[in-house]
């Protein structure tokens, strides 16, 4: 059974001798076990303060008025969800100020403590929280409102996990010029949850993860609708793996993304809507490997900007996809270690599309079980479009589709003993493809590898560039293949390769169109077949043991 003290606005102003409406004080101290505070103030000036120490108890606070505040110290751990000390604040009014203060006794058993803060008006809100498994939800509805909240040990929560988000959202805010900050450390199982609704909204999320290796399963929600929204997320972890989850959600115009992680096997999440002319700017990094991003982008003017792994450390297995549906789009994807996946889509004009991959086994694409493609590394859909993508170690793997006219694609793959393989479409008119394969011989001895290069194009005046550079290790042995397929008329082709068992593939189906193909090495083989009037087909082979294939369907057709 409870002991509980009720204070009242005028009982309190009666026994000090002024107006209830002048001004309210309370203070409560209370020692033991199973104590309850309620205190309701209604008029302005009102403070009240509740200390509270040992285990269950519980302080309620109701203020109605402006120029209120509340101060909340509980102390002690709790058994479970039921038997625990509770903090309630409900504020009315505006300049209201509540700070609540929950410590747990020790560090082994879990203080389950909860603190629940509701405000109407300009208000502020702290929430310190020091112990385990300690829940806090704050609700502001106003302007310029203000909501901290800081939490020290394992397992604790602002706001359910992310299966049970609908029940609670952890911060709520609701009006103009408002501001979240979530602090949890350390934070191992921990969650936490920011929704705001309103204009110039911005919310932070810091959790630090401690322990032994897979601790960790910490989760990061950040859910904004208004504009010139600001979230960032950072979870920090030394612990492998970390598994953590970031995610952030935003519907308005000028929206800013930050998420930071680092540790092995996190998930992050970004969705941008832009309502107006100023679109969204998403900055992701994961430091550590096995990590998924994705970025989902609507509206014009976007930015995307996406690092995984690092320089100065061993990653693989990463994921990434993009996708920037608006005009004048631009994705940055930098991927450090071996084995991982890049896959950027883009549907609009003036998009600007970067893929750098410095490490093995690389993929710009995405892949089924059996090794296929299933969608391309790159997808550009519109006019005015650039693509540019570049591995620089062995094994990479590269795919671009661009629907549109005027666009570029540029496509970079070195390494030792490379094994590379390249695929560019494009459909639309004027459009120009550039494919560079060099390989510099295996260190310390080796054979050298095969590299493929594809080109589609379907449509007028375009042109395709084609180079393949393998320097041959010991054994010499190069199986390079180039292949162009043009449609339309006005095209250009360039093939060049250097390397041993070289071959050439061009097919060009339209009139006006100029093929070259130049092969420096042995056992070349080139085949050309032009369908059309008044094409050109130049081949240059030097080396022993070549062979020349051209096929012209049409007249006017020019072979030198």
């Amino acid at each position: 059974m409870k002991n509980n003290i009720l204070t009242g606005a005028s009982a309190l102003a009666l026994a000090i001798g002024v107006p209830a409406s002048a001004q309210n004080v309370s203070d409560i101290d209370q020692s033991g076990v199973d104590h309850g505070a309620d205190v309701t103030q209604t008029g302005s000036n009102n403070i009240s303060d509740v200390d509270q120490t040992n285990q269950f108890n519980e302080a309620v606070v109701l203020q109605s008025g402006s120029n209120a505040q509340s101060t909340i110290n509980q102390s002690g751990n709790g058994e479970n969800s039921d038997r625990a000390n509770r903090a309630e604040v409900e504020q009315r009014g505006k300049g209201a100020i509540s700070q609540v203060t929950q410590l747990g006794t020790t560090d082994t058993e879990a203080s389950r403590n909860k603190a629940d803060v509701y405000q109407d008006g300009a208000s502020f809100s702290s929430v310190i929280q020091d112990g385990r498994a300690q829940q806090a939800n704050v609700d502001q509805t106003g302007d310029l409102n203000e909501s901290y909240v800081d939490q020290n040990g394992n397992s604790n929560g602002v706001g359910k996990a992310f299966d049970d988000r609908d029940i609670h959202a952890g911060v709520t805010q609701n009006g103009t010029s408002n501001f979240s900050s979530i602090d949890q450390n350390p934070a191992t199982y921990a969650n936490g949850n920011v929704d705001q609704f309103g204009d110039f909204n911005s919310a932070q999320i810091r959790q630090e993860i401690r322990g032994s290796a897979g601790a960790g399963r910490s989760d990061a929600l950040i859910d904004q609708t208004g504009n010139s929204n600001v979230a960032e997320i950072n979870q920090l972890s030394a612990t492998q793996p970390a598994r953590l989850s970031a995610s952030s959600s935003q519907t308005g115009d000028d929206n800013g993304s930050f998420i930071n992680q680092s540790g092995q096997d996190n998930e992050a999440t970004v969705s941008q809507n832009a309502t107006g002319a100023i679109g969204n700017r998403s900055y992701l990094t994961q430091q550590g490997e096995e990590g998924v991003a994705s970025v989902a982008q609507t509206g014009s003017d976007n930015e995307s900007v996406a690092v995984q792994g690092a320089p100065n450390r061993v990653t693989e297995l990463q994921r990434l996809a993009v996708t920037q549906d608006g005009t004048d789009n631009f994705s940055d994807v930098k991927q450090f270690g071996s084995q991982n996946d890049a896959v950027v889509s883009q549907t609009g004009s003036g998009n600007n599309s970067l893929i750098n991959q410095p490490g093995f086994d690389n993929a710009a694409g995405g892949f089924d079980g059996a090794g296929d493609v299933v969608s391309a590394g790159i997808v550009q859909d519109g006019t005015n479009n650039s693509s540019t993508l570049t591995q620089t170690a062995n094994f990479g793997s590269a795919y671009v589709s661009q629907i549109g006219d005027e666009l570029r694609s540029y496509v970079t793959q070195s390494g030792r003993a490379n094994f590379a393989d390249a695929t560019v479409t494009q459909t639309g008119f004027d459009n120009e493809s550039r494919i560079a394969q060099d390989a510099p011989a295996p260190g310390g001895g080796g054979p050298a590898f095969t590299m493929v290069a594809e080109v589609t194009q379907d449509g007028a005046s375009n042109d395709s560039e084609i180079s393949q550079t393998n320097t041959l290790g010991n054994p010499a042995v190069s199986a390079n293949f180039a292949s162009v397929s043009q449609t339309g008329t006005n095209g250009e082709s360039l093939i060049e390769q250097n390397g041993h068992e070289n071959s050439a593939s061009l097919a060009d189906a339209g009139d006006l169109n100029d093929s070259t193909i130049n092969q420096m090495g042995n056992f070349n083989t080139t085949s050309v077949t032009q369908g059309g009037a008044n094409n050109t087909s130049f081949v240059s082979q030097n080396g022993d043991g070549n062979s020349v294939s051209v096929s012209q369907n049409g007249t006017g057709g020019i072979v030198n």
